[in-house]
């Protein structure tokens, strides 16, 4: 056959895969945000303020990248397991219609 064939079997193990993973990434961030920002333990009395700002503001950024990273793995793994649901359907439509087309030459 030519043109684009996918091992619908592999591509579903996988797509599990990465959203576990997704999953275990997401799991291993839990302790990170549990801490807060990061700096509120100080009780900056003014002297250090500027560096805990900036290192708060640091640490949000990662935060959100890290979470970002985590939401875009399980996106991944789900949107795979709607490739392999989108192609079993097509591939079922497909076939009942060349049934109904070879019924309506006879």
């Amino acid at each position: 056959m030519t043109g684009l064939e996918i091992a619908l079997g592999a591509v579903g193990q996988e797509a599990s895969r990465i959203r576990t993973h997704a999953e275990d990434y997401d799991a291993a961030l839990a302790p990170l945000r549990t801490r807060g920002d990061g700096v509120s333990s100080f009780g900056d009395d003014g002297l250090f303020g500027i560096f805990t700002s900036v290192y708060a503001e640091c640490r949000a950024v990662s935060m959100a990248a890290l979470t970002g990273l985590s939401t875009l793995m399980a996106d991944t793994g789900d949107g795979l397991h709607t490739v392999v649901r989108n192609t079993r359907d097509g591939e079922t439509a497909s076939i009942a219609a060349t049934d109904e087309l070879g019924r309506t030459w006879q």
